[in-house]
């Protein structure tokens, strides 16, 4: 026997190996550090009302649509000053948008 003959077979194990090294790695890297499978979280604004105390609108997709909740913060704990429901975004139509493509003016590149 031959090592020759084993070579593309070590190969392809080799190359296998490392495309899932890789895949693995870019999803470590990829993934932000406390993202689960909660809700989205994004910070709409804060205010500091003084050294350690602020109020913080926060917008969270729930299972019934977005919801706006405006928090005290200190650093004993967290209290929910107020919630707000917000409408869902209003998705157009494939007519709506097929007419607003149609009626936008061609720009055709000159050459």
């Amino acid at each position: 026997m031959n090592f020759a003959s084993y070579a593309p077979a070590l190969g392809l194990l080799l190359i296998m190996g490392l495309l899932a090294w890789a895949l693995n790695w870019l999803k470590k890297r990829q993934a932000p550090a406390g993202s689960g499978q909660g809700a989205e979280l994004r910070l709409v604004s804060q205010l500091m009302l003084g050294p350690q105390q602020r109020v913080v609108v926060v917008e969270v997709n729930g299972p019934n649509g977005p919801v706006q909740l405006t928090l005290g913060v200190t650093p004993q704990h967290v209290r929910t000053l107020h919630t707000q429901t917000l409408p869902a975004p209003a998705t157009p139509s494939y007519a709506a948008v097929a007419r607003a493509l149609n009626a936008a003016p061609s720009q055709e590149p000159s050459a």
